[in-house]
């Protein structure tokens, strides 16, 4: 039986017989051939994915400048204001009108003017505030009485002054939006 001594090197020592081993673990010469091709299919791979990130690249620009990409955005858009839209006002006319009729009174045209078309009512809101008749618009919308818009089933209501039981005037046409807010749609 053979036994082996290890040194500090870890190299084997001499043997029972005080023989020297001969170490065989020389560094091996690289092997050019094995190597290089490795090297090659990495290189091809790296290329291969470039090129895949490029196309992906191209079809996604091509497809973010394309006519339904720009149409489905400005869809979405609509879609959300929509929502945003459907915050401001009240699930009745009365609420809507009472909602309404409080942001005018407290000078919030802003507020006041998301119960229906911002575009149409913050300007006229403006107006009568410019010529002085902001306390008659609050006394007509305090007075007002809602009355269904003839021919239209409920969708549509007016908030009308009478004198002596016969209307004087429509201060506003409220209807009722697809998600159920009552919204100011003539002023």
């Amino acid at each position: 039986m053979e036994t082996m001594n290890f040194g500090e090197s870890g190299q084997n020592g001499t043997n029972q017989g005080g023989e020297n081993k001969e170490n065989n673990s020389a560094p091996k010469a690289p092997m050019s051939g094995g190597d290089n091709r490795k090297k090659k299919l990495i290189w091809a791979g790296v290329a291969l994915a470039a090129l895949i990130l490029a196309v992906i690249g191209w079809q996604y620009w091509q497809y973010t400048h394309s006519m339904y990409y720009q149409q489905m955005k400005a869809v979405k858009l609509l879609d959300e204001m929509a929502k945003e839209s459907e915050k401001w006002g009240g699930k009745t006319p009365e609420e809507t009108v009472r909602l309404f009729t409080e942001a005018v009174k407290k000078g919030d045209f802003d507020l006041a003017s998301k119960y229906g078309n911002q575009e149409i009512i913050f300007p006229v809101l403006e107006k009568i505030k410019n010529d002085g008749n902001i306390d008659l618009l609050i006394k007509d919308l305090k007075n007002g009485i809602l009355e269904e818009s003839p021919g239209f089933k409920g969708e549509y209501v007016d908030l009308l002054i009478k004198e002596n039981g016969k209307k004087k005037y429509s201060v506003l046409t409220l209807y009722k939006s697809d998600g159920g807010t009552w919204k100011i749609v003539e002023f």
